[in-house]
This record gives C-alpha cells, sequence and structure tokens, in this order.
C-alpha cells in the first residue's frame, strides 16, 4: 500500500479551531487587551514588563521551551515560552503561523542577543485558517499579487509601503490646498452627462430614472458650477472613470485631484504647479533629486517650459501651424514615416494629440512644462490673449511621458463654450469617440457668469509611480483593475 498523503493544512487548522472552541477559547474575540506597539517595546529595558500584539510569522517549538516570532507594523519581536508555564506553552501547539495573539510578559536578551518577551499571558485575537500559499513570491507572482491584494499587503512590505506613500502624497496635497485658501467639496461620481474630459465614458442604466446615467470621467463640469456659485477656490480628490485600454500606464478607475481658483491664470498656476509638486516629490522622497526607472530627474530649480507648436518643430520637424487640416497634418506625417498602427483617427486634434503622445511625449525626461496648445485640442480652455489659434494652458510632462498635471485658464464665455461643444459634436459625429459633447445645464450656468478661473488636475497614481519608482500603475493602486478570471481577451 502506498503512503497516505499528508492532510491539507487548511483542514488541520480547521481542527485547531475547534479544539480551541471546546476549550472555551473565542478564536475571534471582540476586545484587544491594552499593549504598546512592538516598537515602543523594543525601546524598552530588560526586565520591564510589557504587552505587545501582532501576527505570528514563526513558531518554532523545542523540546520543552518554544520561541516565536510576532510582527506588528513592519516591527519583529521574539517571544519565549517553555513548559514552566503550561497553560501558555500547550495553547501554542494550537496556534499556527497568521494568528493574531496578545501576550504580556517580560523583556530578556537571549544568549544570541535577541531581544525577547518571555511570556506570562497569551490570549488569540483572530485564528488564521490559510497558510501562505506555498511557493508564493511576489516577485514572480505578479498576476496572483495583484488578484490576492490583502495577501500581498501581508507578507510584502514594498507593497504596503507603496500604498502609504500615496496616501501620504494625497494628505500633502490636501494639507497644500488648504493652506492657500481652498475648500474640498464633493460632486457626483454618477452624472447624467460625461464632461470635463476628452475620454469614453462608462455608462449604466438607472433604472427608477430610465436613463443612462456615466461614471464621471472629470471633475471639472461640477467644480466649475461651484465656482459659478461663488466657491472661489475649490478641490476635489477622488475617483474618475475611463472606458479605455488598461496599461502599465492606464488604469479604467483612477485617482484624480482638480482645483478651481478665481481670479488666477495659467501662468499663475505653473509656479503655483512648481511649488506643489516640489513640495510633494520633497515629502515623498526627501529629496528633489530622485531616479524613476534607472533615469535621474531633478525637480530643483525652475522647471522647463517650452511651447507645443515649437516642441512638435523641433524635435519631429512638422509645423502644425502650416499642417493646420487634417489632410495636411496627415500627408505631413506621412512623409516623416511615423505610422499609428490599427488607431482610425478622423479628426485633425485627435491626429495632433496623437502625434505628441506617441512620438514626442515619451521623450520629455526633466520635469517640463509643455503651453498654449491648438484650440482645436482643449474644448474648455479660454484662447490664448495673443494668439486666437491656441489656448492658455500647459501640462506638465516629466520621466519619460508622464502627463503629471494639466491646467489652464478656464473659458467663461458662454456663448464661445457653446460654439466649442458643438465643434466637439461634430468631431463625435465624424468619428472621434472621445469628443466631448454639449452640456446645456452647464452652459446656463456660465451664462449667470462666472469669474476669469484657473483650473489643474493631476493623476495622484502616475505621481505615485515616479516618487516610488514603480514601472506599472497597478503597484499603486490598492486594488487594480483586472480582466475577469476565464475572460479571453477581446481581440
Amino acid at each position: 500500500m502506498g503512503q497516505t498523503p499528508p492532510r491539507p493544512e487548511s483542514e488541520i487548522r480547521l481542527d485547531k479551531l475547534g479544539q480551541l472552541k471546546k476549550l472555551g477559547i473565542n478564536p475571534y474575540p471582540s476586545a484587544t487587551p491594552e499593549h504598546i506597539t512592538i516598537e515602543e517595546a523594543r525601546s524598552k529595558k530588560e526586565g520591564a514588563k510589557i504587552a505587545v500584539v501582532g501576527r505570528l510569522t514563526s513558531i518554532r517549538k523545542h523540546g520543552k521551551i518554544a520561541f516565536l516570532d510576532l510582527t506588528h507594523e513592519d516591527r519583529k519581536i521574539q517571544l519565549f515560552s517553555s513548559i514552566d508555564n503550561k497553560e501558555v506553552f500547550e495553547l501554542i501547539d494550537l496556534l499556527d503561523t497568521g494568528d493574531y495573539i496578545w501576550v504580556s510578559g517580560e523583556l530578556f536578551t537571549t544568549k544570541a542577543g535577541e531581544l525577547t518577551i518571555k511570556v506570562k499571558t497569551l490570549t488569540l485575537l483572530s485564528k488564521s485558517l490559510l497558510p501562505i500559499p506555498e511557493g508564493w513570491n511576489g516577485l514572480e507572482n505578479v498576476e496572483a499579487r495583484y488578484r490576492q491584494r490583502a495577501l500581498d499587503f501581508k507578507i510584502n512590505p514594498e507593497a504596503r509601503q507603496i500604498i502609504r506613500t500615496r496616501a501620504k502624497i494625497i494628505s500633502t496635497l490636501r494639507d497644500f490646498l488648504e493652506r492657500h485658501g481652498f475648500i474640498e467639496i464633493t460632486t457626483p461620481v454618477l452624472q447624467p452627462i460625461p464632461g470635463g474630459a476628452t475620454a469614453k465614458p462608462f455608462v449604466t442604466k438607472y433604472n427608477v430614472l430610465g436613463a443612462d446615467f456615466y461614471l464621471r470621467v472629470s471633475d471639472e463640469l461640477y467644480l466649475k458650477r461651484l465656482v459659478v456659485g461663488g466657491f472661489e477656490r475649490v478641490f476635489e480628490i477622488g475617483p474618475d472613470f475611463r472606458n479605455e485600454g488598461i496599461s502599465h500606464m492606464h488604469n479604467p478607475e483612477f485617482t484624480m485631484c482638480e482645483f478651481y481658483w478665481a481670479y488666477q491664470t495659467y501662468d499663475g498656476l505653473m509656479k503655483v504647479t512648481q511649488q506643489l509638486v516640489q513640495e510633494l516629490v520633497k515629502t515623498a522622497c526627501g529629496s528633489l533629486k530622485i531616479s524613476y526607472q534607472d533615469q535621474p530627474l531633478d525637480f530643483s530649480g525652475d522647471f522647463t517650459v517650452v511651447k507645443f507648436v515649437d516642441l512638435l518643430k523641433q524635435d519631429i520637424g512638422i509645423d502644425i501651424e502650416q499642417a493646420d487640416t487634417f489632410v495636411k497634418l496627415k500627408k505631413a506625417i506621412e512623409e516623416k514615416g511615423i505610422k499609428f498602427e490599427g488607431q482610425k483617427i478622423t479628426v485633425w486634434s485627435e491626429l495632433v494629440d496623437e502625434l505628441f503622445k506617441k512620438v514626442t511625449r515619451p521623450k520629455i525626461v526633466q520635469p517640463t512644462f509643455i503651453i498654449d496648445y491648438p484650440l482645436e485640442t482643449k474644448p474648455l480652455a479660454k484662447i490664448h490673449h495673443d494668439n486666437p489659434k491656441l489656448v492658455e494652458n500647459f501640462y506638465l510632462v516629466a520621466a519619460g511621458g508622464f502627463e503629471l498635471v494639466n491646467a489652464y485658464s478656464e473659458l467663461n464665455d458662454p456663448i464661445d463654450q457653446e460654439a466649442r461643444f458643438k465643434e466637439q459634436a461634430k468631431m463625435k459625429a465624424a468619428g472621434w469617440d472621445e469628443a466631448q459633447v454639449m452640456d446645456e445645464n452647464y452652459i446656463e450656468a456660465l451664462k449667470y457668469g462666472m469669474p476669469p478661473t484657473a483650473g489643474w488636475g493631476m493623476g495622484i497614481d502616475r505621481l505615485t509611480m515616479i516618487v516610488t519608482d514603480q514601472h506599472s500603475i497597478k503597484e499603486v493602486i490598492p486594488f487594480p483593475t483586472l480582466r475577469p478570471i476565464g475572460k479571453p481577451r477581446k481581440s
């Protein structure tokens, strides 16, 4: 007869759970006794009587003694028990790695020099019923890490630190804006009209109203309604959604910060943006000179400023002021041997946008303000004060093509805005799915009067990628979007 296969670890843990209950031990109590952190415990002197909590990461029983490792908030301390304390020593047989416990005892140092707690009392706080999967390696099993994010965070300190850095960026951003007199207001995520950005929305059905609604692609039009209403410095930090591709740079759900500042211009916002980005980078990294994917980045000093038209001319040799129609620009691009595989581009503004994104933007490494885009590409921005073919806007680009900030002087002329929306409708009819749609309610709000205003948006995820040196956006989002298991890739 062959050998009996070993019992699954999960079954053994369930048996232990049953034994604990028979002993009258609640494996999931509500209350946690008073305690200090392991960090604080490690600062105490030998002989100190302390109590700590944490997760068991190692259990080593040797005859009449046992050593255990307890981890909490990325700090570890060793525990010691012996047969002399029979109640605790026997309870250890019913514990597993992954269990959460509370212990009290006295600090001492072992012969090996390890600070250790001699356990007097032990209370189980939460019983773990599944072990860490055998051979589970975060670096080699990237897909598993994203699908089992709770497990990833539990055993991967680097993953936890990335999310902590993200949280620090958000809190620093919020603090900066509040210091500058802004208030935070929440606007609708579910919207009857998807406006404020050139993007394809997610659509859903509102059953009670019998109408289509959309997950917002931007906070912009609602925040500007607030400016109309008298909230002259307003911001929001929250999720936006775009029904587009998933890549190492794109997630359909992402976090944006947008703010709108009455009586401000895009020139003024460039100065504010430099100050803010420098504060965010310094807070996250401790220095303004960092590296991203082995590229040195220098956020100190004044950022470079270059005009969009000049940049394309210098980089590609195409003058879009001369190639000012779809046919002309398409011909100029073809003459340069540039191709956009698999894309059905039908309008000039989309073509010039793709030209910049695919060819020129990836070459920009150091933080650079790219200013004054063509009018057709920015339907919500104010016409440039010196050139009616351009708008007053800028992008902050860095690290090989990351668009960190998008900002402009806001269009507050309701007649011009209505005409721009109509032009966007023509572009959508011509085949550009991402063109914006008419929002008559917003036009009506503008007609009541909006003061000169500048608006600003930053993608939290991409900045976090840079300051934590992550290639994939999935690493900086706690729960990134993934293809459902078993769902085939769309051709």
